[in-house]
């Protein structure tokens, strides 16, 4: 009998305990919005920048969204390009060192410029909010391989200096996945 009282009790206060939480849901204040775009990331061999631009003019927008992607890809591009020509002269011997460096810094800096012109827009996403102000959200992408195909046809110009390009290629590429595939 006292275990029957024990068991009945100890239902009723699960009972009660449970119905005790407020009846009314409160909303939290904090809204989770999730940026358009913002599943494409770089890694892998590839260079992804993410940019938006908000105006009251779709045009102007899409422009400065543009605007901010290139230069966001340039500065990757700029950085994982300089990573790699010191990883490369580095495994180079000190007479060779010298002069694959500044070779490779030169053709370098005209190949960014050509390849961040030949980006390829990935995600193109449009909003109007209630004051009638657009935003594009955009994505451009930069594959290494493509990049790396102009940067040695811009080497193969000069036959005096020699290039290991699949040694060049594997440095590129593990660059772009350590610092940008976090």
């Amino acid at each position: 009998m006292k275990k029957i009282f024990i068991f009945t009790m100890c239902a009723i206060s699960i009972v009660l305990l449970g119905s005790c939480r407020s009846s009314k849901q409160e909303k939290s204040p904090i809204e989770t919005f999730v940026m358009p775009c913002s599943e494409y990331t770089s890694g892998e061999g590839v260079l992804r920048a993410w940019a938006s631009g908000a105006s009251d003019n779709e045009t102007t927008a899409r422009k400065k969204a543009l605007a901010v992607a290139s230069a966001e890809l340039a500065a990757m591009l700029s950085k994982t390009v300089q990573s790699t020509t010191e990883d490369y002269s580095s495994a180079l011997t000190e007479g060779e060192q010298v002069s694959s460096k500044s070779f490779l810094s030169d053709r370098t800096k005209i190949t960014v410029e050509k390849s961040i012109s030949g980006a390829t827009i990935i995600c193109d996403r449009w909003n109007k909010d209630e004051n009638g102000q657009y935003t594009n959200y955009i994505v451009l992408e930069l594959k290494g391989s493509e990049y790396l195909k102009a940067l040695y046809e811009e080497i193969s110009k000069n036959q005096e200096v020699s290039i290991n390009k699949q040694q060049l290629e594997e440095l590129f590429i593990k660059n772009i996945n350590e610092n940008f595939n976090k």
